[in-house]
């Protein structure tokens, strides 16, 4: 039982409770018992500091006097304790508006039966708590019946994690009116655009390890901040929250993903999706694995991990779904080359996005099953090489796990005709590189040209190269 901060006691918190009888003495005559001459509002505090309800009502059984004076606590835990005794005990409860009330029914203790989830939401209501959090295990075989959450008229905050089972609103158009936060976890619960609209006032929105949801709508004048941890696959998100400032995603995307993003005033983002679909991708063999979204000192900073492979079936451009996306200002492309030549879908990105103030390229060649063979289809255009496009606010380039291959050195060679307003240029080279291959000369001879930029090169130790 958390003691909320600020909480105080006085006589009307115990809601009827009897006062009890003047200080008496000790039975050994050693004295006035002090402990029995406490005021009820005193006693209360005790139990309070107890944080938990189990513990409260063992202690209000040492003396006939404090027996039963946990009833009247205005907030109530109940934790690691089997359904039977809850249900007990919230029959006993003599306060009839809790300023919060816990419960924790452990995976041991299973819930069987979805109707006694049901019984136990509408127990809780009856106790009008301000602030509830419930905490249950349900059996999976349970997903699909569905359970009523009653009417919290008095809730500002509700914290449900109920897992294996299926949540619904209440039946009719009714709101809960004072609810500002609400947290759902581990269960079924696909009443999202409902629950945004029967919450006039809801300011902070989690859903955590949730399916049936698809699609994602939420359009809010309120909310503020909004966590989505999408237990299944999302195919469509569509926010428009114009009070938004935190907004945590974590999900899954589907075949067509579709993002519809308006959040003129976030200033905390994060977002992991994956790309388990494998069909999203530049070409016909980089495709995407997953996306990264996340703010950082106010800017938005965009990672992509692309993989190679000729045994998928890329059908949805990757540059369209980033274009759905807040506009960002650095992009971070990790590729699983495999040996590979990438530099026309980086070309193709840099392209797409000339605004970019920085770039990082981290090149991880992984254990290749073959080498990349003559004719490969990753060089299919080889006309990258003589391009050029203007990346004009590209102030930051950095390379990590350069081999100094021939296609790397053009890679390099491009970046360097692109962005011809680069201050500086970090190298980062991979173990397998050494003074005696000719890269060290080769890199001198770049940079040499551009006696503007700032070039650093590192050894994969960390060490700083002389070039």
């Amino acid at each position: 039982m958390e003691l909320q901060s600020g909480s105080r006691l006085s006589s009307q918190s115990l809601q009827g409770a009897p006062r009890r009888s003047p200080p008496r003495r000790c039975p050994d005559g050693g004295g006035e018992d002090r402990i029995s001459a406490l005021p009820d509002d005193v006693l209360l505090q005790v139990f309070l500091r107890l944080r938990c309800a189990r513990a409260a009502a063992l202690t209000s059984s040492l003396s006939r006097r404090w027996r039963g004076l946990w009833r009247h606590l205005f907030e109530l835990s109940f934790r690691e304790i089997a359904l039977d005794a809850v249900d007990a005990a919230l029959q006993q409860v003599v306060c009839p508006a809790l300023s919060r009330l816990e419960i924790e029914i452990p995976e041991e203790h299973r819930i069987m039966d979805p109707a006694r989830v049901s019984a136990l939401l509408q127990a809780a209501a009856r106790l009008a708590p301000a602030d509830l959090v419930i905490d249950v295990w349900g059996h999976c075989k349970d997903r699909d019946i569905p359970i009523e959450i009653p009417c919290f008229e008095r809730a500002t905050s509700i914290k449900l994690r109920v897992l294996n089972l299926y949540l619904t609103l209440p039946a009719g158009d009714i709101e809960f009116p004072a609810l500002e936060r609400v947290s759902v976890a581990g269960c079924r619960f696909d009443d999202m655009v409902e629950l945004i609209r029967r919450c006039p006032h809801l300011r902070v929105l989690e859903v955590c390890g949730c399916w049936g949801l698809d699609t994602v709508e939420i359009h809010s004048p309120t909310i503020e901040e909004l966590v989505l941890d999408n237990n299944g696959v999302l195919s469509n998100l569509d926010i428009m929250a114009p009070v938004l400032r935190q907004f945590t995603l974590q999900a899954t995307m589907g075949r067509d993903f579709n993002v519809l993003f308006s959040a003129t005033m976030v200033q905390y983002l994060w977002w992991w999706c994956s790309c388990e679909q494998r069909n999203v991708g530049i070409g016909e063999v980089w495709y995407l694995r997953s996306l990264d979204l996340w703010t950082e000192e106010s800017a938005y900073i965009l990672q992509l991990n692309i993989d190679f492979s000729t045994h998928v079936h890329v059908d949805h451009d990757l540059i369209q779904q980033i274009a759905q996306l807040p506009e960002f200002s650095v992009l971070k492309i990790y590729l699983a080359a495999y040996g590979h030549v990438f530099g026309a879908p980086v070309l193709d990105l840099l392209g797409t996005y000339t605004g970019i103030l920085r770039l990082k390229v981290v090149i991880r060649n992984l254990k290749r099953t073959k080498e990349c063979p003559p004719n490969c289809v990753c060089d299919e255009s080889p006309n990258w090489r003589s391009q050029s496009i203007p990346l004009l606010s590209l102030e930051e380039i950095e390379i990590v796990g350069f081999e100094g291959t021939s296609h790397e050195v053009d890679f390099l060679k491009l970046l360097f005709r692109c962005a011809t307003l680069m201050k500086r240029m970090t190298v980062r080279l991979s173990r397998k590189v050494f003074s005696s291959d000719g890269v060290y000369e080769e890199m001198h001879s770049i940079f040499e040209a551009y006696p503007s930029v700032e070039c650093y090169v590192y050894r994969s130790s960390g060490l700083v190269i002389d070039i």
